[in-house]
């Protein structure tokens, strides 16, 4: 069947017969291959002629043995592109569903996509992993100036990952946790704060000291130095405080 595609078709049904192929595209006009070797046989040879089609359905009989070789056929293609006629009563294979007067592009519709959007194989994954190893260093996130102990329990500050420090009243957590801010926001990280039981005055006054690493109440008039070089921070305070509607 390969002499009837066009250079323009980008649809395909995949079969296993060749009066499969036939079947099909006489009730469907869709366009349709049978494979030289029968339903269990994919030569890589055949691959480069199925470059073109961005969507092919693989509908090769109505056996168990078909429907496995259908879904490894679907991983030699891509899995993205590739959809799956699962063989039943209702569903045999194309010849058969034309004689029993079924509704075959129905069926086609109804194929089911060969990869799931929540589900993905390693061979997805692999150039990824391999970027993760060249690249140890920057995925391990930007490290703490300050805190050469915590990077070596969190390895750094990393894109997409939720930190949660717990600790009773009065135990340090909110000094600690502006430090550990202040120390990412001065390597460039934007932070923002939420602060619910602190005022941002209140806040903005504790790591104002911490970056400037000392007390500034006793000296004044270093005030308006040190506040024009933390103002240059990427640093954002929420002006929610106490309790809040949840929207």
């Amino acid at each position: 069947g390969l002499h009837l595609i066009g250079q323009r078709d980008t649809e395909l049904v995949l079969t296993g017969w060749e009066l499969d192929a036939l079947a099909l595209h006489q009730s469907t006009g869709v366009a349709s291959l049978a494979l030289p070797r029968g339903a269990t046989c994919l030569p890589p040879a055949l691959l480069p002629y199925l470059e073109q089609f961005k969507r092919i359905t693989l509908w090769l009989g109505e056996d168990l043995r078909s429907w496995e070789a259908a879904k490894l056929f679907a991983r030699k293609l891509s899995l993205k592109r590739c959809s799956l006629v699962r063989p039943s009563d209702l569903q045999p294979r194309p010849l058969e569903a034309l004689n029993q007067g079924l509704n075959v592009t129905k069926i086609l519709r109804a194929a089911l996509p060969a990869s799931h959007k929540s589900i993905v194989s390693f061979r997805q994954l692999r150039e990824e992993v391999f970027g993760e190893l060249v690249n140890t260093e920057q995925v391990a996130g930007i490290k703490w100036a300050r805190f050469p102990e915590l990077n070596k329990l969190l390895k750094g500050h990393r894109r997409g990952e939720l930190t949660i420090f717990t600790g009773p009243t009065g135990s340090g957590k909110t000094t600690f946790i502006s430090e550990y801010a202040l120390d990412l926001c001065m390597q460039g990280v934007c932070t923002l704060w939420g602060s619910f039981e602190i005022s941002n005055v209140r806040l903005a006054k504790i790591m104002l000291t911490q970056f400037a690493g000392r007390r500034l109440e006793d000296q004044l008039e270093l005030y308006d130095e040190w506040a024009d070089r933390f103002e240059d921070l990427q640093l954002y305070f929420m002006t929610f405080h106490g309790q809040q509607n949840i929207k």
